[in-house]
This record gives C-alpha cells, structure tokens and sequence, in this order.
C-alpha cells in the first residue's frame, strides 16, 4: 500500500492471548520502549502505533495521549496511531455516518461505538464476529472480513469501517466497495494513508480502495490535537 521508495519497518509489543478490553488497555504500557527501538533507525520519519483497539480504549483523547508518549520516547519523531488515522480518514473522505465492522467481542465492540460517536460520527452499527482469542483472530480469512462488513451495511451510510489491523481485510476493500458501492476504510489503510500524508507523499495508489486513490490527502489538516 505504499509506492516504490518507501521503507515500512515494524516491531511488536506483547499482547495477551485474548482481546479483551483489559488486555488492549494494557498495550500502551511498553508503547515508549517500541518507539524507542524503532527511533534507532535513525532515518525514520513517522511512528504509527497499529492497533485500533489499544488506540481508542480509554475513550476519545487517548490516541493524542499515545501520540505524546511515542513522540517523546522516540526523540521528536513525527507519530500517529491507528485509531488517528481513521479519524482523519473519515473525516478526509467527509463521513458522518458510519458503519463499523470487526472481528471483536460485544464489549470491545461498545468501546467502538462509544468511541465514535463522541468524536462526532453517527455509528449506526457495529458488527462483530466475536472472535476471543489473538490466534483465531489473525487465522480468519479474508472471506470473514468481507461477510462482517456486509453484514455491517447499512442504506445510506457514508462507508463502513473495518478496525483491527491484524483483521485480514485489506485483500477486500475493493470487492466491497464494488458490491455496496459505498467506500470502505481499513485499519491498514488508513494507517498507510495517514503515515503517507504525514510525511508529504501524494501519490495515488491503486488496488486498496477510494481513500488511497483519493489525492491530494496532504492538504489535509487532520484531527486537531
């Protein structure tokens, strides 16, 4: 999802066997160590911290809060999380009623709804496919990702969110855009597209959905901090 040139590199931060609000919640704990680790490449130009669900836990603001944590950590590095980059994806592409699908339990789910909603969106559903346990989650495949976002669909909607970046959807925006016709966002994606405007790449890139191919996206002033 990036064009030639660019490096994406990555490092891990423990999770527990099981996405539970308490295990996301704790993610955020060795966040400062991983940006630390990661601001050794010393040509660097953004941090993203990639999980939806640890980004937004805590409630609106947390993500900013995470922001300075790797920023911080990390000797200045430009940083975002996954959960920032949807925001400004959303907000890029001028929705206001959304969708939400992903392959979390009920009580994760609510945190997205409550999320949402008090950052402005009207979450008309949010659709889960009640997956517990981490290894599960990262063996569905990306027929699960489409048959919880069409199950997400709703008449009217402005596009439907698929959260989780270790949720296998990116393989089907474009099969779903086609069948609904409305624009769909994924945690991945909108991760690259917020990590390419943040460094000032407005290439257009195809095969990975509306929000990719949609230019210029560095115009774009984001969610304010």
């Amino acid at each position: 999802m990036v064009p030639a040139g660019v490096l994406v590199l990555e490092t891990r931060i423990h999770f527990d066997p099981v996405v539970t609000v308490e295990s996301t919640s704790k993610l955020s704990e060795r966040l400062a160590e991983a940006a630390r680790i990661l601001s050794e490449y010393k040509k660097m130009d953004v941090i993203s911290f990639t999980c939806t669900a640890g980004s937004l836990i805590k409630g609106p603001g947390y993500d900013k809060e995470e922001i300075r944590i790797m920023e911080e950590a990390s000797g200045g590095i430009k940083s975002t999380t996954t959960t920032t980059s949807s925001l400004n994806a959303m907000r890029f592409m001028g929705w206001k009623k959304i969708a939400i699908a992903g392959p979390y339990i009920e009580e994760v789910n609510q945190k997205f709804k409550e999320f949402y909603s008090k950052e402005g969106f009207d979450v008309v559903t949010v659709q889960g496919t009640g997956i517990l346990k981490m290894e599960d989650l990262a063996a569905a495949p990306p027929s699960e990702a489409y048959r919880i976002a069409k199950a997400a669909y709703r008449p009217n909607i402005d596009g439907i969110f698929i959260a989780c970046t270790t949720f296998r959807a990116i393989d089907v925006i474009e099969r779903l855009e086609k069948d609904l016709n409305v624009p769909v966002i994924t945690a991945n994606q909108a991760t690259a597209w917020e990590c390419l405007r943040l460094i000032g790449i407005n290439e257009a890139i195809d095969g990975f959905g509306e929000l990719l191919r949609k230019t210029p996206r560095t115009t774009f002033k984001g969610s304010p901090k």
